[in-house]
């Protein structure tokens, strides 16, 4: 007796099977494509021109004016200028610690060739301020330019002073000298200060 086929029609079952790996495969493709990206904000530094991208595809750009490279680059010499004075007065008030500290932790020849440094580098730095003239046509920079070199002359003085004061007898000559470096350094900074804003409203224009 010959035995009767369960499934009479078995090739219906691979129409199904093709569906089902078709809609596999389309799942696995679809979840590797990269995601949407987000609108981007690109700003370059080159004149700082910024251009936003707006949800309705439009764009905003603005651009700033640039400071005159001749302005800049004054500026750049003057910023030197302000960073070497800091390291000037960070090492005169260290030895001037170290000298009025009880006991005293310098002894005298460590002292008195620390103080003639900053007096030999409190020089080099007027001189250097006093020369860098800022460029011609902005008589804002140069008025300020002015006030630089006077707190920068002041400076001189002072750095000459406390180390006449600590040879000295006394310790009130190089302490009111050591006072009054650190006046002139608040007065170089205010006008470097200036400075800098004056360079910024100066772009494009001569001030």
């Amino acid at each position: 007796m010959t035995s009767r086929n369960p499934d009479p029609k078995p090739g219906r079952w691979i129409l199904p099977l093709i569906i089902v790996g078709m809609v596999g495969f389309t799942y696995f493709f679809v979840q590797q494509l990269p995601g949407t990206q987000p609108e981007e904000t690109t700003t370059t530094s080159s004149a700082t021109t910024t251009t936003t991208g707006r949800g309705d595809g439009e764009t905003t750009t603005t651009t700033a004016p640039a400071i005159p490279a001749e302005v800049q680059a004054y500026v750049d010499k003057m910023a030197g200028s302000n960073a070497e004075l800091a390291g000037i007065e960070a090492d005169l008030l260290d030895v001037n610690t170290q000298q009025d500290a009880s006991p005293r932790v310098i002894v005298y020849q460590d002292a008195l060739a620390l103080f003639r440094d900053v007096e030999t580098r409190s020089s080099v730095f007027a001189d250097g301020v006093e020369i860098a003239a800022p460029p011609a046509g902005y008589d804002t920079l140069a008025t300020i330019h002015a006030d630089l070199a006077t707190a920068a002359g002041k400076i001189r003085t002072a750095g000459r002073d406390a180390r006449a004061g600590f040879e000295g007898p006394e310790a009130q000559p190089r302490r009111d000298a050591i006072a009054a470096f650190q006046a002139a350094s608040v007065e170089f900074t205010t006008a470097y200060d200036a400075l800098v804003a004056a360079a910024a409203a100066s772009s494009g224009t001569g001030a």
